[in-house]
């Protein structure tokens, strides 16, 4: 027979039996919930040869391991690593991520054009290509992709102007299907080259051709509402829509260029139609160039509005330039301070009639300021951007498709042969890298086997993809160099000829 004491037991039992099973479920329901994911996001769809890719994946902030396979025989351990293909073709790139819990894998293909090809709008594809001449020589070149996002890409005409790392002109498109409109196009230029942009709907085979646009001595970039018409395309499933915009310092509103003469860069913007005012924030930068949009106004943080570039012209006896171009009808004002003296000019929105322009200061900032200078507007008149005409920009690539080496770009290999008066520019394409002036001791083991001393000739400090680095070589001799990061294994030598 139960006595009271016994039953009360027992309904205390199943009570607690009770509580433990939800709780168990619940646990096992949160762990669920929180399994490993593999899936991952990438900034350019259909990126071009030998532009850099930003990959984003895993969960943020869990402690975990990634595991990359890029698909042509090169991998990464990092959460969210830069890529660069050599080649354009299908790659399958799987992502492992591995946590307490368990590990998960994801696939997914990625299409890579040529170098030359931007290609843009992933759910209706557009490619678009650039060919330009100087009209002071009639040297004719192609334009090569830097970098790119779904929306919009940067071409540069190292052909032309001996350096891969500058933008000239930028183009992009926008899908306003979803209001009764086409696909509209729009293009901007830091140059005063002439060219013509090719712009095919991959899906119809239809092109438009776009020239230079100049009104008097300005430069000009130009819309096109008319656009292509509308047609539906089904988007590859693997992507899902998930595209990211550039990582670079993306989000903050002061755009830092030039590191070895340091400028500061913030743009303000106001609608004039609704009176709307909205700061510019970066959507992507190297050392000389970047992209604002502009969120506040147009709720799009991944829009490009306006971008600016700065050109160190001391090589060739000149002062500090300043470049900018817009894809924007809003009214807007750049500020430019240079950091080391607190000289500070500022530069509005500039349109003829119903063409929205961009300007070349070519008075520019004084290469070696003594006093800070009044705040000054710029002349609308352009000047070429300058050529290696007594002087040549030889680009060293860091970290290409994710290696620990210096590559220059026309050898191939860790020696650089430049002439007094020539300049070495560091791209810096992977992970964390610096170019540090000095000697190792070492094998090449890993991270500073034998131990490196700088001489401190230059040091670019630690950067990472996406930055630039530049060095001016003012007299002969053999100058070695090597990683502070990964030491004796990443080392070069430039060697400077009378």
């Amino acid at each position: 027979m139960m006595t009271p004491v016994s039953g009360l037991f027992k309904a205390f039992a199943v009570v607690a039996l009770s509580v433990l099973a939800a709780m168990n479920e619940r646990g096992l329901a949160t762990e669920e919930a929180a399994a490993p994911s593999a899936a991952f996001s990438v900034n350019a769809i259909n990126p071009a040869a030998n532009a850099p890719v930003e990959f984003q994946g895993g969960l943020p902030g869990e402690a975990a391991s990634w595991s990359w396979d890029f698909g042509d025989g090169t991998a990464s351990t990092s959460p969210s690593p830069v890529h660069a293909y050599a080649y354009p073709g299908e790659y399958a790139v799987t992502l492992t991520v591995t946590t307490p819990r368990g590990s998960a894998t994801s696939s997914r293909i990625l299409s890579v054009t040529a170098g030359s090809t931007l290609r843009l709008m992933s759910a209706h594809p557009f490619d678009i290509t650039l060919t330009a001449t100087d009209p002071r020589t009639g040297t004719t070149g192609q334009g090569q992709v830097i970098s790119q996002n779904d929306i919009y890409g940067l071409f540069s005409i190292p052909a032309i102007t001996g350096n891969a790392g500058n933008p000239e002109v930028i183009v992009k498109m926008v899908d306003a299907t979803g209001i009764g409109q086409s696909y509209w196009v729009f293009y901007g230029a830091l140059t005063d080259l002439t060219y013509t942009l090719a712009v095919q709907e991959v899906a119809t085979g239809k092109t438009k051709t776009y020239n230079d646009a100049k009104v008097g001595t300005t430069v000009c970039g130009k819309f096109d509402t008319s656009g292509f018409g509308a047609s539906i395309v089904t988007e590859p499933a693997e992507w899902s829509g998930v595209v990211t915009p550039s990582r670079a310092t993306a989000g903050e509103d002061t755009l830092k260029l030039i590191s070895a003469h340091p400028f500061d860069v913030t743009l303000s913007a106001k609608d004039p139609r609704t009176g709307t005012e909205g700061q510019g924030q970066i959507l992507a930068q190297n050392d000389i160039y970047g992209i604002f949009s502009i969120p506040a106004i147009t709720g799009n943080a991944a829009n490009p509005e306006v971008i600016v570039k700065i050109v160190d012209a001391s090589g060739i006896g000149q002062s500090y330039w300043v470049f900018y171009a817009a894809l924007t009808d809003l009214n807007y004002t750049l500020s430019v301070k240079e950091t080391a003296t607190g000289t500070a000019k500022s530069y509005n929105d500039a349109k003829v009639g119903t063409t929205v322009c961009g300007k070349f200061d070519t008075s520019g900032f004084q290469s070696t300021p003594t006093t800070p200078q009044a705040t000054a507007t710029p002349s609308p008149a352009p000047t070429p951007t300058p050529t290696n005409s007594s002087s040549a920009t030889r680009i060293v690539n860091v970290g290409q498709s994710g290696t620990t080496s210096f590559r220059d770009s026309v050898t191939g290999d860790n020696t650089t042969s430049v002439r007094v008066g020539d300049t070495v520019q560091w791209k810096f394409l992977s992970a964390v890298h610096s170019a540090t002036s000095g000697t190792c001791n070492g094998v090449g083991g890993y991270y500073g086997d034998g131990g490196c001393t700088p001489d401190g000739t230059f040091d670019s400090g630690e950067l990472a993809a996406g930055a630039t680095y530049s060095w001016k070589a003012s007299s002969p001799g053999s100058y070695r160099y090597y990683c502070s990061v990964h030491g004796s294994m990443m080392t070069g030598t430039i060697a400077v000829n009378p």
